[in-house]
């Protein structure tokens, strides 16, 4: 039984952008949404890095990038299944 509730158990990715001009933070699945929604003309959101340079910059292992527009890193968001956290909250639901 535990051995199914892993395999349901998924590590995503998420890229975080930082701009330091507005002090605002953004969270993407990927390297191209994040492109795809700072690099339009109606958002003036110019990064001040093409995409392509950055997909292949290794982001991994801690590592980020930055200029002195923005701060894009890259991570892991660890979930859980729903079974599993129904089981865990299940008295406190009962409350």
């Amino acid at each position: 039984m535990e051995e199914n509730i892993d395999k349901k158990k998924q590590e995503r990715a998420v890229v975080h952008l930082f701009m330091k001009a507005t002090g605002e933070h953004f969270f993407y699945g990927n390297l191209k949404a994040l492109f795809d929604n700072h690099e339009k003309e109606e958002n003036d959101g110019s990064l001040g890095i093409a995409y392509n340079y950055i997909k292949n910059f290794n982001l991994s292992g801690g590592r980020f990038y930055e200029n002195d527009i923005c701060i894009i890193r890259k991570g892991i968001i660890n979930t859980t299944t729903k079974k599993e956290w129904k089981r865990n909250n299940k008295n406190r639901n009962n409350k």
